[in-house]
């Protein structure tokens, strides 16, 4: 899965010690959950070719870690979605509509 990173101190790719250290915690844990994979699943859709995208605020409140379709993906299927991304709270990545689990897959 491709990873980008957005947002305050972006510029440093890998986590340092600039970080948070929450916000280098959550980071590591969505990297490593997501290696080798290449999208999620929920019961009702499955998204393929989605990217990690990490938004890094000042502390772990203002940090974001989503997993995103492509947007011709959502554009395709029109009103036949029901979760445009997957978020990471907790160590696990939740759909962000219904808020349950997802599979990475």
């Amino acid at each position: 899965m491709k990873i980008i990173y957005k947002g305050y101190l972006a510029s440093e790719i890998k986590p340092t010690g600039e970080w948070d250290s929450e916000v280098r915690d959550a980071v590591q844990s969505a990297v490593t959950l997501v290696e080798g994979k290449h999208g999620f699943k929920t019961h009702i859709e499955i998204w393929r070719n989605c990217e990690l995208i990490i938004t890094i605020g000042h502390n772990i409140y203002t940090t974001s870690i989503e997993i995103r379709p492509p947007d011709m993906a959502m554009i395709r299927r029109r009103s036949n979605w029901h979760n445009g991304y997957a978020h990471f709270c907790n160590g696990v990545f939740w759909a962000n509509i219904s808020r349950i689990k997802v599979e990475l897959i």
